[in-house]
């Protein structure tokens, strides 16, 4: 991997994983499901660790009896800086859990943008 590229993780139910995979990132079907308070606000809520995602693939709402999985997207260190100057991303300790980890938000105004500039694919894991 490109030192210029970062990779982050997303755990979500096996339906939306694909929807993700095939359509990229979709504002509606993301209101649709995260009907809940969450931490940083209404985004796509992503992580520097495979394990953290999984953590929360667990919880997915709509992982109810078709399982979870753990998406990776690819994006480069200058989009990403991009996207934090615009505060259309967001990185912060992930709260009321028994681990340490960040978290990063993007919200609703960086899909299109990274629609257009991200990679994403099922996470594989390293041997």
């Amino acid at each position: 991997m490109s030192p210029n590229l970062l990779k982050f993780y997303h755990g979500t139910d096996v339906y939306s994983a694909l929807d993700i995979l095939n359509n990229g990132l979709n504002a509606q079907r993301l209101l649709a499901l995260q009907k809940q308070p969450v931490q940083l606000g209404t985004g796509w809520y992503t992580s520097f660790e495979p394990e953290v995602a999984w953590f929360f693939a667990s919880l997915a709402p709509g992982g109810e009896g078709v399982g979870c999985t753990v998406i990776e997207m690819l994006l480069s260190v200058e989009d990403f800086n991009y996207l934090l100057e615009k505060r259309d991303a967001r990185i912060e300790s992930i709260a009321n859990v028994k681990f340490a980890a960040e978290q990063v938000c993007f919200y609703l105004s960086a899909f299109e943008f990274l629609n257009q500039r991200a990679e994403f694919k099922p996470y594989q894991e390293e041997s």
